[in-house]
């Protein structure tokens, strides 16, 4: 997996890209049509994202992708006994699937299982007993042991000891003379996943902290083995996946009315009627037999192309590590290269610089959006709003902070050691911008945020009239808003205070005067308040209090 890249993304999906070789590196003639197998693919990828490009469209055309037809696995053949019992003693150790009788009457049915033969009852002398056998199941991460009677078993299976994985068939035409043409095979797929944390050094005496991130990899997709992945971006934003739960029929290889049925309920269409009526287990067994697999192969055909091997030289003397960060459109992506990705193994390493001797400041916290307790007169509301210790610094990392939790430890006067003071959680934090992480509620600062609403309303003109009878005029009314906030500071010392507010609104004035503002985007278009994030600072004197101010509107339909 070297010279592949992936984008993983917070929510378990991710966009694989890895290059594969089209034929098995002989050089062939210009206009000819030829077949390979390329892959492997998870048992899992969105409708519409598998997709195969030639690195040079000059050189090869990929004419069309096809599910590669699975080969059948043969059975040990059992030296005497030939009954179910006689193959599975004779199979044991092998991955087999198994179709059970099970119930009576109406509830009778045949039942797939899946797993490994673990034990089987010797026969006796006579051979008229009951043989039983054990196979060990998985359920989700969980093995069990499954015990059948033999002699309900009607069908046995060998299946591929990894049936996780899937491979395509790729047909394309050679444009020119050339030998060991190379493609990217790519694909949206789930079970990867990133989870970023962030820890705080600080230092007390000098008021300095130290800031790490790191991000650990989560991988349930079983071609990853450990070999360093070339490049991955971490994406900590949500893309929207309109079709994530439905599964590309090149890789489930579901029948057309399944997949159809299937898409219908996804988009909200007409979905087709099933008019087959199944035993009992028969989807579950359907379901088991589309995974049936022979050998999986690893990316396109034994040979490797000279594009290849250079790319491979070049990574392999990459080291594991930060690589940089850029934005694409409306996502940032951090990026790392050499990441060992391993299937079922964790991994954590750094996804952002360290960043040493940043100055902090303790100051008291204030959300005006968190209120502790609310009392209404009318419209009118008066509400405590919970004072928090925390710790304020400026994001000099040079890329944004994502929302994840921090851990923050204060260092000791011995080198190396520190003491665990508390976890938070970090705000999504743009560069440059200041950060600020809570510690603990105050129990002795206080503060009181007041919110009147006036009685007199203006009506303002947003739509202008589009045609002589004065057809498209709009108005809206705005509603009038004055807050106020009052801290009470008991302590004998001055206390620096920091207000956040996300105001949905339209601000007039405000004293003093807001320190920052940030626009949230809104994807309804025809919003008519729109969210600011506003940022105060505010001091409070020893043992005294502080105001802040603020007047805005709220626009309503007329």
């Amino acid at each position: 997996m070297s010279g592949s890249s992936v984008i993983l993304f917070k929510t378990g999906y991710s966009f694989i890209s890895q290059p594969v070789q089209l034929g098995q590196g002989e050089e062939g003639k210009e206009g000819a049509v030829e077949e390979c197998r390329i892959g492997p693919l998870p048992a899992f990828a969105v409708h519409g994202t598998v997709a195969v490009q030639a690195w040079n469209t000059d050189q090869v055309e990929v004419l069309s992708l096809g599910r590669r037809k699975k080969e059948d696995l043969e059975l040990s053949l059992p030296t005497e006994d030939m009954s179910m019992a006689g193959f599975l003693e004779a199979n044991m150790g092998t991955m087999v699937s198994v179709d059970v009788e099970e119930g009576q009457g109406m509830r009778a049915g045949t039942r797939c299982y899946q797993g490994r033969v673990k034990w089987v009852k010797a026969m006796g002398d006579e051979g008229t007993e009951a043989r039983l056998a054990m196979l060990e199941i998985k359920e989700g991460q969980v093995k069990k042991d499954k015990l059948f009677n033999c002699s309900n078993i009607v069908n046995i299976e060998k299946i591929a000891e990894d049936e996780e994985e899937v491979s395509l068939v790729a047909r394309y035409r050679r444009t020119a003379t050339s030998k060991a043409p190379m493609a990217t095979l790519s694909y949206l797929t789930r079970g990867l996943a990133w989870a970023p944390s962030y820890s705080l050094l600080i230092n007390k005496e000098e008021m300095t902290l130290r800031l790490d991130g790191h991000a650990t990899f989560l991988c349930d997709l079983p071609q990853f083995d450990g070999e360093p992945v070339g490049c991955v971006s971490l994406v900590a934003e949500r893309p929207k996946v309109h079709l994530e739960q439905l599964c590309d029929p090149l890789v489930s290889g579901m029948g057309a009315m399944d997949f159809i049925r299937q898409l219908g309920a996804e988009t909200g269409q007409h979905v087709p009627q099933r008019h087959v009526l199944k035993p009992p287990g028969a989807q579950y067994e359907q379901h088991s037999r589309s995974k049936k697999s022979s050998n999986v192969m690893m990316g396109g055909c034994s040979g490797r192309g000279y594009e290849m091997e250079m790319e491979e030289s070049y990574v392999s003397q990459s080291v594991e590590g930060i690589k940089g960060g850029e934005s694409v459109e409306d996502f940032f992506h951090y990026q790392l290269q050499s990441v060992p990705l391993n299937h079922k193994q964790p991994v954590k390493m750094p996804f952002i610089k360290q960043c040493g001797d940043i100055k902090y400041e303790d100051i008291y916290f204030i959300d005006l959006d968190n209120n502790v307790r609310i009392a209404s007169s009318g419209e009118d509301e008066e509400s405590s709003v919970e004072v928090k210790h925390a710790i304020s610094f400026k994001n000099s990392s040079g890329q944004p902070l994502t929302s994840a939790p921090v851990s923050i430890l204060a260092r000791e006067k011995e080198e190396g050691q520190s003491k665990f003071m508390v976890q938070g959680m970090m705000k999504f934090t743009g560069p440059g911008k200041p950060v600020i992480v809570e510690i603990t509620r105050s129990k002795d600062v206080q503060a009181n945020y007041v919110v009147e609403t006036g009685s007199d309303r203006k009506t303002e003109l947003i739509s202008k009239a589009v045609s002589w009878t004065g057809a498209g005029k709009k108005y809206v009314d705005i509603i009038s808003k004055k807050g106020k906030l009052t801290i009470k500071n008991p302590r004998k010392t001055q206390i620096n205070c920091k207000i956040e507010h996300a105001l949905q609104g339209h601000l007039e004035k405000s004293n003093p005067v807001v320190k920052e503002v940030t626009e949230r985007q809104s994807g309804n278009h025809g919003e008519l308040n729109h969210i600011s994030k506003l940022l105060w600072e505010l001091s409070v004197p020893a043992e005294g209090t502080a105001e802040l101010s603020i007047e805005y509107g709220i626009k309503v339909w007329k």
